[in-house]
């Protein structure tokens, strides 16, 4: 009698953990939340500051998107109203997007820094330390900034 009643719990529980599982990747993967800006086309000139980042998404992954976007909004409100500078968050693994890895050699989620001129890319830079400064948020805004505005200022 008592295996009537386990057997179905069993299931349910199994049934139950499954959905969580597989609901888990979708939240990770950050798909259709606010951050989730999706840059397909380029600008006919200007810089972007691109954050690029894979479906599956860690909590470090997070942080260096949030302190990238900080050190960005934070350290350039003039050059992003006007258009001269703009960030875009970029999942690299859709059919859309894919060219960013061969076109900026990234190998690892990344903070890239691009100028286009008339819709062509005339330089870029990559910003390596991001992931040594991840945990000093300050060392990593100041890094992002300085990094940025030496870039924009060579335009």
């Amino acid at each position: 009698m008592r295996t009537t009643t386990v057997v179905p719990r069993f299931f349910a529980l199994m049934a139950l953990t499954l959905c969580v599982a597989f609901a888990v990747p979708s939240l990770e993967a950050g798909d259709g939340g606010p951050e989730a800006e999706e840059a397909v086309m380029a600008p006919p000139s200007g810089v972007i500051a691109y954050y690029f980042h894979g479906k599956l998404r860690c909590s470090t992954c997070r942080k260096l998107e949030a302190l990238s976007r900080e050190a960005i909004t934070t350290g350039f409100a003039r050059d992003l109203d006007s258009g001269k500078l703009a960030f875009m968050v970029v999942n690299v693994e859709t059919p859309e997007t894919e060219h960013f890895v061969q076109d900026f050699q990234l190998t690892n989620k990344s903070l890239v820094l691009v100028e286009y001129r008339d819709g062509t890319v005339v330089r870029w830079k990559n910003l390596p330390k991001i992931w040594q400064l991840v945990r000093d948020p300050e060392a990593f805004v100041r890094y992002v900034q300085e990094e940025t505005r030496t870039f924009l200022g060579e335009g």
